[in-house]
């Protein structure tokens, strides 16, 4: 339980950095917007230096080295403006009134958490054995060119993740700290993230009410954030039901640490942020360098923020022209989208990426939630509000340069992928969610409803959420893959599982990789090994052999390779699983000598069974039995 007292000291610790960093430098009282701010700039300095040495591919103890340099700087400004800056001069109690909400929703978010071990089991989909392995490992390994983290051997072609720094920051704190990676990763940072997420949403209703010619009640403002509650809850549950149809919406439930989940996220809303912030200012260039420090910082996080950031700049910048400059700022917004277009027209279009991002969009309007919020949007109108009609034209621009023919040419190109674009469009989904929460709002304080009654309405939403996540839980929860018929999960059962591995995995991994480990540094050598694909565990979907390196860094993981295929040396390659799945299935000599047909070309000195009657085989073959752990049984050559 140790690690789970140092992960808390860090994020709170880290929590207080950026918020004093963003007071020091805004030199405003607005808690959220210290706290955005100072994430925003000390993520831009980490991207910056962390994106250099991974081109140059430099040691990761360089990266280290700069991380302290980074902290270093910046406590040293927050010790410099502490005359200047009063960085804890809080009324307590005015911020309680104005932010219980944030904790709450909060709370209830990671209590959901405690839910959702067959999610964590299946790894996103598998995908966290790429990042949380590439965590784990950047330390021992390169942290440029194009190495395969997961199965621990070189990659081919070019590295589209070269720009992404987040695992390498994350490397960082895990490594010093001395945690485990599972648990800084998918508890302490997806709980910094959804905190994070919650102050962005409320920071957005302060600049939009803003910039309206009354003053709204400002604790109003921390109630749209109970939208999260909504999002957030079992994938399957919401688009069986269709309450809400969104790519990738497992994300928000076991992937929130993940970079691409937080660009999704903050995207768009980041953006507008800006947009609302600088509008009004006659140097154009303070917005236009905030925008790209802003993407340098999403795209350090993922490479799917490269549409997301296309759409936004270009919805917002014609916005930006249109109203500064009157006439002339007109012509060049009309200029601008000519340009755009015409350029779009160019370029070649992707029929499958349209296709796609055309079924997305229907399916977000076969949504439930969705048609609440298109009546808030057409109501929004009736406020006669400038800013409104400025966000509002923001998201038909945005919408438009998704969906329409040769206007979404630069969006299909720039997605790449069909997934990109996917994600790109839930990201514009997320940010209509959230901007029709604080529109709700916005409406009910202009039409002068008692307090107390916005009061109980924004509780009895956040009431009305919880119970669609917990009871969605209860009746699609036993079922993780979206394909499969759904089927009614074991409340009781899910947080006993969580309760008895707690570090956000199975123990039997954790414990397999220790022996693997334990047996490397034993032979003084790299261990080539031949493990179980995927098990099950506690009646959960689980992939070991992607997620064994996370504790076992000095093996290769060659059942990892048809799942993380990308290779140098085509040996690799080829290889699949099926062989060795046939042997441990009915071990005997035929099934034996076809497994070790496919694996005569390959470094095998290492196999993990499940299946103990294996033993006399492998042993005829000159493997030695090293140990038993679990339900594991691990064999080697020591030649």
């Amino acid at each position: 339980m140790i690690d789970y007292l140092v992960c808390s000291v860090f994020f709170l610790c880290l929590t207080m950095l950026l918020y004093m960093l963003g007071r020091a430098v805004e030199k405003e009282e607005n808690i959220s917007e210290n706290l955005i701010c100072g994430y925003v700039l000390y993520s831009f300095g980490v991207a910056v230096g962390g994106i250099i040495l991974q081109l140059l591919n430099a040691p990761w103890i360089l990266f280290e080295i700069y991380m302290g340099i980074i902290w270093l700087s910046i406590i040293f400004y927050i010790i410099y403006n502490r005359k200047k800056v009063k960085y804890f001069d809080i009324d307590l109690k005015k911020y309680i009134s104005e932010n219980w909400v944030i904790y709450g929703v909060c709370i209830i978010l990671v209590f959901m958490m405690c839910f959702y071990y067959a999610g964590f089991w299946l790894g996103n989909h598998q995908d966290d054995g790429y990042y949380i392995t590439k965590v784990a490992t950047l330390p021992y390994s390169q942290i440029g060119g194009n190495y395969n983290y997961t199965v621990g051997i070189n990659g081919k072609g070019f590295n589209a993740y070269i720009v992404n720094t987040w695992e390498l920051e994350a490397s960082v704190y895990v490594k010093i700290l001395g945690v485990v990676p599972t648990l800084f990763l998918r508890l302490f940072q997806s709980v910094f993230y959804y905190f994070l997420y919650l102050n962005l949403i409320k920071l957005l209703a302060e600049k939009i009410t803003q910039k309206l010619h009354w003053k709204v009640n400002a604790k109003y403002l921390q109630y749209p954030t109970v939208i999260t509650v909504l999002i957030s809850a079992y994938y399957i549950a919401l688009s069986d039901y269709k309450i809400l149809n969104l790519r990738d919406m497992f994300q928000l439930n076991t992937g929130m640490f993940l970079g691409a989940t937080m660009v999704k996220l903050f995207g768009v809303a980041g953006f507008v942020i800006l947009y609302l912030k600088f509008q009004e200012e006659k140097d154009y260039l303070r917005l236009f360098g905030s925008w790209i420090v802003y993407s340098v910082v999403l795209m350090s996080k993922s490479t799917i923020a490269l549409p997301i950031i296309l759409i936004v700049m270009m919805a917002c910048t014609i916005l930006y022209f249109w109203d500064k400059w009157e006439n002339r700022g007109r012509r060049l917004s009309y200029c601008l989208l000519i340009i755009y277009i015409a350029i779009g027209i160019l370029l070649p279009n992707k029929s499958g990426i349209a296709t796609a991002t055309q079924g997305e969009f229907l399916r977000t309007a076969d949504s439930i939630v969705i048609w609440p919020c298109i009546v808030i949007f057409i109501c929004s109108f009736l406020l006669k509000e400038k800013i409104i009609y400025k966000i509002n034209t923001q998201i038909f621009l945005m919408t438009m340069l998704v969906l329409i023919p040769q206007v979404n040419d630069w969006f299909e190109n720039f997605s790449v992928y069909e997934f990109v674009a996917g994600r790109a469009w839930t990201a514009v989904a997320y940010y209509f969610l959230i901007l029709n929460m604080i529109y709700l709002f916005v409406l009910l304080d202009r039409i002068k409803i008692k307090k107390t009654i916005v009061y109980e309405m924004g509780i009895l939403i956040g009431i009305a959420c919880f119970m669609i996540s917990t009871v969605g839980f209860k009746l699609c929860g036993g079922e993780i893959l979206p394909q499969n018929e759904h089927r009614e999960a074991g409340v009781r059962k899910c947080l006993s599982v969580m309760r008895h591995n707690i570090y956000f995995v199975p123990d039997s991994t954790i414990n397999l990789g220790s022996k693997l480990e334990e047996l490397a540094r034993k032979e003084d050598k790299k261990m080539y090994v031949i493990m179980p694909k995927a098990i099950y565990d506690n009646d959960a979907l689980h992939f070991p052999a992607v997620t064994i390196r996370t504790f076992a860094p000095d093996i290769v993981s060659l059942s990892a390779l048809e799942r993380f295929g990308s290779s140098d040396n085509e040996k690799f390659s080829t290889y699949t699983q099926q062989k060795y799945d046939g042997f441990v299935s009915a071990p005997g000599k035929e099934t034996y000598n076809d497994f070790k047909e496919e694996i005569k070309d390959l470094p095998v000195n290492c196999i993990v069974v499940q299946n103990y009657a294996c033993k006399d085989i492998l042993e005829e073959d000159g493997y030695i039995y090293y140990t038993s752990i679990n339900d594991y049984h691990i064999w080697y050559k020591n030649k």
